[in-house]
């Protein structure tokens, strides 16, 4: 449990950023692979979804390290990952359960790695959630805008970048509540991959049109009638009492 630890920070155990790197490759390779992209483009895009996220999250935190380039074996590693996933596709279209709980646990690591590492830098609460959510989807983002699309994570879907920011919430609130860091990370992936699922089985969407101009202005102009009402009411209330009560201060004539 002690090698968890550096310097007072939760340290991410190699295997598990691994893991999440290597689906980041595998999925990002698949996306170029349905959009007919060629060899290159299948490794750049693989490329930069496993690594597009902690890249923007490190020139953020500034000064404290690239996590690309401080494992080089890894990369080349990912290079063949993603040049097999182009040649052999067809494994990967038939274990569609099996990617989507890789890849819902490879969110929530990113999410980990990311308010963890901003945590480890000193930052405050929100740029450790900030950093977090940005690391889980920022890869994902990268490879959508490479090929002209609009990012995923900004159209109506199933929970993810949402589990992202809830997963860095879980573990920022933990993290500066002083509860254990390990069990902050704990949290931080449950709360992930929970959210992940749980979007997908309740079939729950972010909401692509929400203008409450209408309902407001509905409500608005409901206010204004009441107030107008009440404030006739009142008026003619007083005339009335205004009318009863004038004989009493009428001077008798003698």
């Amino acid at each position: 449990m002690e090698q968890l630890f550096s310097d007072g920070a939760l340290t991410v155990p190699f295997g598990a950023d691994f893991f999440s790197v290597a689906v980041g490759v595998i999925t990002g390779a698949m996306f170029a692979c349905d959009r007919k992209l060629d060899i290159v483009g299948t490794i750049v895009l693989g490329l930069m979804t496993a690594y597009g996220g902690g890249i923007i999250r490190d020139l953020l935190l500034q000064d404290h390290g690239v996590y690309f380039m401080e494992y080089p074996s890894v990369i080349l590693i990912c290079i063949g990952l993603a040049v097999f996933v182009f040649y052999f596709r067809g494994l990967f279209r038939h274990s569609g359960q099996l990617l989507f709980f890789a890849d819902a646990l490879s969110v929530a690591l990113f999410a980990l790695a990311g308010a963890n590492k901003a945590f480890a830098c000193g930052e405050g609460f929100v740029m450790v959630v900030i950093l977090g959510a940005l690391t889980s989807v920022g890869g994902g983002a990268l490879r959508d805008i490479s090929v002209g699309e609009t990012p995923g994570v900004f159209q109506r879907s199933n929970f993810y970048a949402v589990a992202g920011f809830g997963g860095a919430l879980v573990f920022a609130a933990m993290a500066f509540g002083g509860a254990p860091l390990v069990l902050a990370a704990v949290a931080c992936v449950f709360a992930v991959v929970f959210l992940r699922y749980l979007s997908v089985y309740y079939d729950w969407k972010t909401a692509d049109e929400a203008d409450l101009t209408p309902k407001v202005s509905r409500g608005a102009h409901a206010a204004k009638d009441f107030c107008a009402e009440m404030f006739r009411r009142a008026t003619l209330h007083r005339k009335r009492d205004s009318v009863a009560r004038a004989p009493l201060f009428r001077k008798r004539k003698d």
